[in-house]
């Protein structure tokens, strides 16, 4: 009923370590049991062959009064001596074709005995052949029997205990073999058989007893198929549609659908183990058309890769039809690149404010609601921040959709290696128009005005930094476009490289090497937190000090770089650039530095190992200084008549290299990292070493 209690199902985890057998059986509850049985009913009971004894007799008797049979046999063949009860009265007529084994003439005896009411009973050394109505009364002690057993001669009572099956059940089943009054009491406090008969015929009856006495349940299969969907009660109705009435079925008998309401499940118990696959196919079947009109169930899936409250933030969209697209960009004119300019930042002042931030996105929706919703309303999805877990509230036909699109999106997520390089060039001789210039004039390559840039990079924004207010503040280069590819790094980059490290033009910012997951951020910080003035409040009250706002900002270099993998394994970098450094100010009187700022993006793709070069980004420092004869030109007034006012431009553009490799599998991850050794001697010993795989724990 659609008012019950949920039932929680957790899905297992679709990528973790193999477990025991028999924990995984534990784990999943909710999937179906199946014990099938021997099959085996009845015992194979192997047939006496005939044995012939040491003499054989011929009888031969025709009307014959049955005094003088059993004078004969007894008397005259076997040399026993005998009684005859006075009511013991008939004739008989038996003729052997063949001659018989001299064993078997006693029980030929008992046979034309039985025939005429009579029974042969041994009494010490002395045979009685009495009525069989009084023959059991105080002549004969009973014993206790089992096929194979021997017997005693002549009328005999048994006990037959029943192992495996009900004694009445056991009696019903021999009826159809016994003669009259064979069967003398059923007991089934103690499940056994008090049998009467001759010779033969209690040997023929343990015989059959031992044959239907077998382990029942043994031969039963069983098995136990909880429902995903569908009610339980409608599926018997329509299991016997498959399998016929239980009641006059063809299969009655065979097979029995028994309805488990507790666990909402199907027990399928049948003869034949074949069946139980039969059964298990055609619920499944029915289980998955069921599957839409179910109940509400409570699923939970725990994330393995992911997160999840950007998997159901995801599934939201999936689900219900509705996108939440992002603001689409201003367009811009064909061939135009795109760029934005800052204003410069007062000396003294905080930083402009940044633009404000597009409003947040849609808070997480919890049920799939829209025009183009794909499953039902009542669907909610709930994330489980704690334990990186979805909580689904939804019918097993609608899970089974949102589980197909979690196990396709909750993948193990690739990873980059990201080794930069940061250099500052000092630009003097051949390199003062820049590296990039440089390595084009050297190629013989035409060069334009805006630089070189590759057709495969995607311009982003400049920011000039901060103007100079004196000549002796740094003034930044006006450089065209900003972040320039150079090139990938060949031969005429490691040559201008290595020659310019070689006479000290060349000085490293930082190398960082770092691993980052696929379409995430990586960002990289050098420098210092500069403390800057943001504001001042003069108390109004006597005795009130200056309070003061300062802020802490990041200088130095500042580099983000965010990868995307595509199918074919090419990386797409966004790069994000941004040099600062802090002055002194004398623009004003306040005691706060001045900033300045260099900054680009740019977006490039490539392919893993290839090392990208990047330049473009130059300063150029201004200082101030006098020259002139010694002394005099401190002279205050005339001291300018000895000297001279020197100013010194010193230009330095930075150089960025990166190299991305991917990732992919762990094999790639241990290459990595035995690079990464062999770069580092020094370090070798500190980074362990794994030759072979880890082995689980038995």
């Amino acid at each position: 009923p659609q008012d019950a209690a949920p039932t929680v199902v957790t899905t297992p985890a679709p990528a973790r370590p193999k477990v025991p057998a028999a924990s995984a059986a534990d784990a999943a509850g909710e999937k179906s049991r199946v014990f099938p049985g021997t099959g085996v009913f009845v015992k194979n009971v192997p047939t006496r062959p005939p044995v012939a004894g040491p003499e054989e007799v011929s009888l031969n008797f025709e009307a014959t009064e049955i005094r003088q049979v059993a004078a004969t046999i007894l008397g005259d063949i076997l040399r026993e001596s005998f009684t005859v009860h006075p009511q013991v009265q008939g004739t008989v007529s038996l003729r052997t074709v063949k001659p018989i084994p001299r064993k078997d003439v006693l029980a030929t005896l008992e046979m034309l005995l039985r025939q005429n009411g009579a029974a042969l009973v041994r009494e010490d050394a002395m045979y009685k052949i009495v009525p069989t109505a009084v023959a059991a009364r105080g002549s004969v002690t009973p014993q206790l029997g089992a096929a194979g057993a021997p017997l005693r001669p002549g009328f005999n009572i048994v006990i037959a205990p029943v192992k495996f099956i009900g004694a009445k059940e056991m009696a019903k089943l021999l009826e159809p073999f016994v003669v009259d009054q064979s069967v003398v009491r059923v007991d089934e406090v103690r499940n056994l058989l008090i049998l009467q008969g001759t010779q033969r015929e209690l040997r023929h009856l343990l015989e059959t007893i031992d044959l239907f006495d077998v382990d029942f349940l043994a031969g039963m299969s069983v098995g136990l198929f909880p429902l995903q969907g569908a009610d339980v009660k409608a599926l018997v109705a329509d299991m016997d549609k498959v399998f016929g009435p239980q009641a006059a079925g063809p299969l009655a008998g065979v097979v029995r659908v028994i309805p488990v309401e507790r666990l909402n499940a199907l027990l399928i118990v049948t003869t034949q183990p074949h069946y139980l696959k039969v059964a298990q196919t055609w619920i499944e079947r029915l289980d998955r058309a069921g599957g839409a009109t179910g109940g509400t169930r409570i699923h939970v899936y725990p994330v393995q890769n992911g997160k999840a409250e950007n998997l159901a933030s995801l599934l939201s969209e999936i689900f219900s039809g509705k996108t939440s697209a992002p603001p689409a960009a201003p367009s811009l004119a064909p061939g135009s690149r795109p760029a934005q300019i800052q204003s410069p930042t007062l000396p003294g002042q905080p930083a402009a404010a940044a633009p404000t931030p597009a409003a947040p996105a849609t808070p997480l929706r919890t049920s799939f609601e829209g025009d183009g919703a794909m499953v039902s309303k009542d669907v909610r999805v709930i994330a489980d921040k704690d334990n990186n877990a979805l909580v689904i509230l939804a019918s097993p036909g609608d899970y089974e959709k949102i589980e197909a699109a979690i196990k396709k999106l909750d993948v193990v997520p690739r990873q980059v290696l990201i080794e930069v390089l940061i250099a500052e060039v000092t630009l003097t001789d051949e390199l003062q128009y820049g590296v990039d210039w440089f390595i084009n004039a050297r190629s013989g390559l035409s060069m334009g005005g805006s630089g070189v840039l590759e057709p495969n990079v995607t311009r982003g924004s400049l920011n000039m930094g901060t103007l100079p207010t004196s000549p002796t503040s740094p003034v930044p280069a006006l450089a065209s476009g900003g972040l320039q590819l150079i090139n990938t790094l060949g031969g005429d980059v490691r040559g201008v490289l290595t020659a310019i490290g070689k006479d000290s033009r060349l000085r490293i910012v930082s190398s960082p090497t770092l691993m980052v997951i696929d379409n995430q951020k990586a960002r990289i910080q050098v420098g210092d937190k500069v403390p800057t003035l943001s504001s001042t409040q003069t108390g109004v009250t006597t005795g009130t000090g200056v309070i003061s706002n300062v802020n802490y900002l990041d200088t130095g270099v500042l580099l983000t770089v965010t990868p995307r993998v595509n199918s074919g394994g090419r990386i797409t970098l966004e790069i994000l650039q941004e040099v600062s450094a802090a002055s002194k100010t004398e623009s004003s009187t306040i005691d706060s530095p001045t900033l300045t700022q260099r900054s680009a993006q740019s977006v490039v793709t490539t392919q893993s190992g290839e090392t990208l070069v990047f330049g473009g980004m130059i300063r150029t420092e201004r200082t101030f200084g006098t020259t002139g004869l010694p002394l005099l030109s401190k002279i205050p007034v005339v001291g300018g008549l000895f000297g001279n006012q020197v100013y010194t431009d010193k230009r330095t553009e930075l150089i960025l290299l990166i190299t991305p490799k991917l990732i992919a599998d762990v094999t790639q991850a241990r290459d990595a990292l035995e690079e990464i050794r062999r770069k580092m001697p020094g370090f070798r010993d500190l980074i362990p070493k794994r030759d072979a795989e880890p082995v689980a724990p038995k």
